[in-house]
């Protein structure tokens, strides 16, 4: 990694960088955006459906986070019965 400074492009603060489970991720303090280099997202989304996917069945999906989000983000997003 280079120790170049990063800026945000929306509000020119420094962005701090943070390593979660080996994914860097961008964050500006100013604005609270995130940024995410190339394929980055997918290395996220495949992390959040291993965890998904590890859950026991027996999550209620009506009282915890776990469960009303197991389906993952990305189906939820795309999903057309929202």
């Amino acid at each position: 990694m280079s120790d170049a400074t990063l800026q945000c492009p929306k509000c020119d603060s420094k962005l701090d960088t943070h390593e979660r489970h080996g994914v860097v991720i961008e964050e500006c303090p100013g604005c609270k955006g995130v940024f995410l280099d190339r394929g980055e997202l997918e290395q996220l989304i495949d992390a959040e459906s291993r965890y998904l996917a590890e859950l026991p069945d027996e999550v209620n999906p009506e009282t915890t986070y776990q469960g009303r989000h197991r389906r993952g983000i990305m189906q939820q997003i795309f999903s057309a019965d929202r």
